[in-house]
């Protein structure tokens, strides 16, 4: 046998798959196909299972006065990562129930497809450089061994996990390597108009006009065929002709005391039961949703906006339906061809595309979303109201791409020569203080916000503001709407997004890493770049070029909460308060219709001149509330408010 094993990370499909595509190629020497994955317990707390030791914790300080710059590099250079399934500095789960069932829900669904398809995929837990070396040196025994594929990241964790393997696997056998599939962005590195690794743009509109300049057609242009690696017959995703799986003795791979193993006949509630009992038996600020309180499968919560599950079936059925498919004609769409007019909605399923979700963990291409839509718009583009709505999808794919290339360039420029940059010798900006802006030569030092003037959290007392913001008790309604919806359903709108990290940097002036880390824990589209790469944009320290950016967020619920609807289903103890006062019930003198729902944390003077009437002014000092500190460097009034 010659053995081609694809290690499967984020890349949680069979659909546009360079590994199968490279594999199955009529010159490739290949007899067996062995794709495996594995669970780590460096993100996932995995004592329960047999054989399986404590995950890492976390040994870092709380407090952001001793998170320099300088003491965080100090803290995680190029060799050092978290290591641990609990965040640095809020101490959060780094997964929640509905994100664990999500991810399980596409690994279980890849293992049989694989299934039908003729193959298996191998489900594994423990540390990858062990599991993989021990499989290796097992396989090597009577077969061949071509090599192990895997998709290409960027962030640090993930190629420090790289860097592991390819030493543990020189150890055994110099020939095997570990390689690498560009599968993970719209455009492959190779495509772009500049070196990605050395010159990212440091702006997101001049990475946007190079990359469209390439023409965003389904020919010469920034969009990519996917492969046709896989199929949808009779409800299944099938691979045609796919290799064999190996015959593998894994009760003769020898693993030591607390190295794992590998799961056999496991079904997927049994791997969630034993997954999620460490995170019900250590619930976080604010508690776990109702539906997720259990060790059984949670179900959605009913007012979801993503009532989806994590397969890759469900990926490209969400496909079809948003932006349709081809045939004598396009089919659906419709979705999509209203989503600039929809995409800053907040409740439902319909107002945005929802393909984050799956494109965080792979089981859904972004070359194939982007494809489709380079096909919409061949077919109707000529409509211009059409082709307004459609291009903005690509416009947010591309931001996508842009976080994921910005960390690459990043991550590199830190610690290694602009000529002899290592791929797997990073040292990561992305969850420093001073982020990206510490690294953009444009972006003046006295313009960025001074950590050690941050408001310093504790969390373990009940009125500390960032707790507050975290549980959606900041008084502020639209904001704490938001945040109630993350975390009863795990995922939050682009616009409340936006919204809730302005108001915790800008207006609270707290560490804007403990709002990355909780939203990591909570959403299910959670993607490392683009949360950290947006929470540095929101907070003033990444590629914003105009760090004092910060949101009204009595003005944002005025444009995007008109009727308070979102606000009404989210906050049910204002169901009394009339229209006019919802979004800003301090202002009534009536506290017994909202009892229970706190008076706001701070209180900006430019809110008061949305406020209704008249009653702004009146009422605009009373109490005894902060002011908020405006733009985000320290006390001071805001510059701008969108």
């Amino acid at each position: 046998m010659n053995v081609f094993i694809h290690y499967h990370t984020l890349d949680l499909r069979l659909h546009d798959s360079p590994s199968i595509s490279i594999s199955h190629s009529p010159n490739n020497p290949s007899t067996h196909f062995l794709p495996i994955y594995i669970i780590d317990p460096r993100q996932f707390d995995s004592t329960h299972f047999d054989n399986s030791t404590s995950s890492p914790s976390n040994h870092a300080s709380n407090l952001a006065a001793h998170q320099t710059s300088e003491g965080v590099n100090n803290q995680i250079g190029p060799n050092k990562t978290r290591n641990s399934p609990v965040s640095r500095v809020g101490g959060f789960h780094r997964t929640s129930p509905y994100r664990l069932k999500f991810l399980l829900e596409a690994v279980f669904d890849l293992k049989r497809n694989y299934k039908k398809s003729g193959g298996d995929l191998l489900i594994a837990y423990g540390k990858p450089e062990i599991i993989l070396s021990k499989l290796v040196r097992q396989l090597k025994e009577q077969n061949d061994i071509q090599g192990i594929w895997c998709q290409r990241e960027y962030t640090l964790e993930e190629i420090s996990n790289y860097r592991r393997i390819t030493n543990s696997l020189q150890k055994i056998d110099t020939d095997i390597n570990l390689n690498y599939n560009d599968s993970k962005t719209l455009i492959p590195p190779k495509a772009l108009p500049f070196k990605p690794e050395m010159d990212t743009p440091d702006v997101y509109t001049e990475f946007r006009k190079q990359v469209e300049g390439l023409g965003i057609g389904l020919k010469d242009g920034m969009l990519f065929e996917p492969l046709q690696t896989a199929n949808i017959v009779n409800g299944d995703m099938i691979v045609e002709r796919l290799k064999p799986f190996p015959d593998i003795n894994l009760e003769g791979i020898k693993l030591d005391p607390g190295q794992g193993g590998f799961l056999k006949d496991e079904s997927i509630e049994n791997v969630y039961e034993q997954l999620v009992k460490p995170l019900l038996d250590s619930p976080p600020i604010g508690g776990w949703p109702s539906p997720a309180s259990s060790t059984g499968l949670p179900k959605h919560h009913e007012k979801s906006a993503i009532p989806f599950g994590g397969s890759e079936l469900s990926a490209l059925n969400r496909l079809d339906d948003y932006i349709g498919n081809q045939g004598d004609r396009w089919i659906g769409g419709e979705k999509a061809k209203h989503y600039k007019e929809t995409r800053n909605g907040l409740l439902g399923e319909a107002f945005s595309t929802k393909f984050s979700s799956w494109l965080s963990i792979g089981s859904l291409s972004p070359k194939i979303i982007g494809w489709r839509v380079g096909q919409l718009l061949e077919k109707e583009g000529r409509d211009k109201n059409i082709w307004g709505n459609v291009y903005w999808i690509l416009f947010e794919l591309l931001w996508r791409d842009y976080f994921q290339y910005t960390v690459l360039k990043t991550s590199l420029s830190n610690t290694t020569s602009h000529k002899t940059r290592d791929f797997l010798s990073p040292n990561s900006t992305l969850f420093n203080p001073d982020g990206f802006s510490s690294q953009i030569s444009t972006y003046p030092k006295d313009q960025r916000p001074d950590p050690s003037q941050w408001n310093q959290a504790n969390l373990d007392d009940p009125n500390d503001a960032t707790r507050r913001w975290c549980e959606g008790r900041t008084g502020v309604p639209f904001i704490d709407a938001n945040m109630r919806e993350l975390r009863e359903t795990g995922w939050m709108s682009n616009r409340g997004r936006q919204n809730v990290a302005s108001f915790l940097t800008k207006d609270l002036y707290c560490d804007w890493r403990i709002g990355a880390e909780f939203f990591e824990m909570h959403l299910v589209d959670y993607d490392t770049c683009s949360n950290w790469g947006n929470w540095q944009y929101q907070a003033g320290v990444g590629n914003d070029p105009r760090s004092s950016r910060q949101f009204n967020p009595i003005k944002q619920s005025r444009d995007y909460d008109k009727d308070n609807t979102f606000v009404r289903t989210w906050i049910p103890e204002l169901k009394d308060v009339d229209d006019e006062h919802v979004q800003t019930p301090w202002l009534i003198k009536d506290t017994s219709k909202f009892s229970g729902y706190p008076s706001p944390i701070v209180e900006s003077p430019s809110w008061k001149k949305h406020y209704p009437g008249a009653v702004g002014n009146r009422h605009g000092k009373r109490n005894n509330r902060g002011k908020a500190k405006g733009n985000g460097k320290g006390p001071g009034g805001g510059k701008k408010n969108e």
